[in-house]
């Protein structure tokens, strides 16, 4: 069979655009949804290949995801999220151990982890897993100590509603130069909220969208796969029949290279998947019939002189992105047909 044998259609009334944490986000309840990450396990292009696609992917951690995540609340939903300034983060794998650690005390009511509770972590964020022995727990708990009796300290007399985002001192310093550009910068800023001549856009931030699509072909049982995206921020401007997507890049090198990390990380794919799905939400829940079609990356970098710039996508970015994540979803439809027929719905 040949993928152009391969028929998607989007089932609109699947279609859901609406707020989904990020804890519920990755759980378990959408772990069998397709997102524009996934995709990247089975493109060739990027070392994928089935096997790596639907096997269960482990929690990605580093200091690096932590950071671009911090970046992301603090700039687009400051209103929900706080960076506490009065408690000190260890740093790499020993901050995760800290966290998942800090909420085994927390749930059981005391302020010293016991030994097991840190070997159970340590297999759980594979810090050491396997090998954790008493000196390395000694060492541990020297990073983690000070963290935990701050954290506990903060949190016994923190009466806000916001939730706290904990960093080391080197992080917090640098994301706070982060967000002190990415506030001084105009045009990023008229994108986030943006203004009508008669009536404001409709706009959005951190906002999911989920999808069913049918998937037919010659001599095949048709079945469903499901999507899921969330955008950073989006604009649906009913007066200028216009769409727009913005999506946060923290970048460690210089914002004048990005183009080079769009074709690297194939972000192109993610606006186009992203644009898509919104185009469809603005004709469903909007009546908006053929928009104008707009996306940008809003970029900072994480490294002095910590500048903005916002790179657009452009119609061959929109093209080339749209049609490899057309080729990727075929793809795994293609897969699912072949041998991995548990991981679609059939109807």
């Amino acid at each position: 069979m040949k993928l152009s044998d391969i028929t998607i259609t989007p089932l609109l009334d699947t279609l859901r655009l609406e707020d989904i944490s990020d804890e519920v986000y990755f759980s378990e309840k959408y772990s069998n949804y397709i997102s524009n990450s996934r995709l990247s396990f089975i493109n060739p292009e990027q070392n994928g290949c089935p096997g790596d696609f639907f096997e269960k992917r482990p929690v990605q951690r580093s200091d690096s995801l932590r950071f671009g995540s911090a970046v992301h609340t603090l700039t687009l939903q400051p209103e929900d999220f706080i960076l506490v300034d009065k408690v000190d983060a260890p740093t790499a794998k020993a901050h995760y151990m800290a966290e998942y650690l800090f909420d085994i005390m927390r749930k059981k009511g005391t302020n010293n982890p016991t030994d097991e509770e840190i070997i159970e972590a340590s297999n759980v964020i594979d810090y050491y897993k396997g090998s954790m022995n008493e000196k390395k727990i000694l060492e541990l708990r020297a990073k983690c100590n000070q963290y935990w009796l701050q954290r506990f300290l903060f949190e016994h007399d923190y009466t806000g509603s916001k939730i706290p985002i904990y960093l080391d001192v080197k992080s917090r310093e640098k994301l706070q130069s982060c967000l002190a550009s990415l506030e001084k910068d105009k045009a990023i800023q008229k994108l986030l909220k943006p203004e009508g001549l008669l009536n404001d856009p409709i706009t959005g931030n951190e906002k999911a969208i989920l999808l069913d699509v049918k998937v037919e072909a010659p001599e095949q049982k048709a079945f469903i796969l499901r999507l899921k995206s969330k955008l950073d921020n989006y604009c649906i401007d009913l007066d200028e029949n216009t769409i727009v997507v913005n999506d946060l890049k923290t970048t460690g090198r210089i914002v004048t290279e990005f183009d080079q990390a769009i074709i690297k990380y194939h972000y192109d794919r993610e606006l186009a998947m992203y644009s898509w799905l919104l185009s469809l939400c603005a004709k469903k829940f909007y009546n908006l019939e053929k928009p104008t079609i707009k996306g940008n990356f809003l970029v900072v970098e994480t490294i002095p002189n910590f500048y903005t710039k916002v790179v657009p996508m452009t119609k061959k970015l929109y093209t080339t992105g749209f049609n490899e994540f057309r080729h990727l979803l075929k793809l795994v439809a293609y897969y699912v047909m072949n041998g991995y027929n548990e991981f679609g719905t059939y109807i």
